[in-house]
């Protein structure tokens, strides 16, 4: 006895997802960006640099660069990379405040006041080990969120339904 079996036009295999780099890269960046903001507020707010900032930023760009629809690697380096600057980003911004701070200017007249050339000696100097520790927590956090799990292959085809 043979049962009827589907056409291959009623069986579709899932689609992968509309994939969309530039999209992840925007919305990473943004997420970077606000997340580093957010990083600097609560840093001079409160005077201390919390480390917890960075799981969040890392959280939040993995969240944004997943926007993208990515299952490539490309898209987990983003987020890395990505959460990385957002670290980068939260504490030059910091400094930047504490800068203004100390000085009694405004955070844009600081801005506008800082020899750039002396940025990448001033954070190295600010630097604490600790500091690896979050920044790679949020590395990793960005590379993990940034993707939605494995490729979807398409089904093997039903075997013939005899009996």
């Amino acid at each position: 006895m043979e049962f009827p079996s589907s056409s291959a036009s009623e069986i579709t295999p899932p689609s992968l997802p509309n994939q969309n780099l530039p999209v992840a890269i925007a919305a990473g960046l943004a997420a970077a960006i606000i997340g580093g903001i957010g990083w600097a507020l609560l840093t001079i707010n409160t005077g201390y640099q919390i480390g917890y900032m960075a799981v969040g930023v890392g959280f939040l760009v993995g969240f944004a660069v997943r926007l993208g629809n990515g299952t490539d690697k490309i898209f987990s380096y983003t987020g890395a990379l990505l959460a990385f600057l957002g670290c980068l980003i939260g504490n030059f911004l910091s400094m930047v405040g504490f800068f203004a701070s100390a000085e009694k200017l405004s955070f844009l007249s600081a801005l506008s006041q800082i020899d750039y050339s002396k940025v990448p000696s001033a954070m190295a100097s600010a630097f604490n080990p600790m500091d690896l520790l979050f920044y790679g927590i949020a590395i990793y956090e960005g590379y993990r969120l940034s993707v939605h799990g494995k490729k979807q292959e398409a089904p093997p085809p039903a075997p013939s339904q005899r009996i």
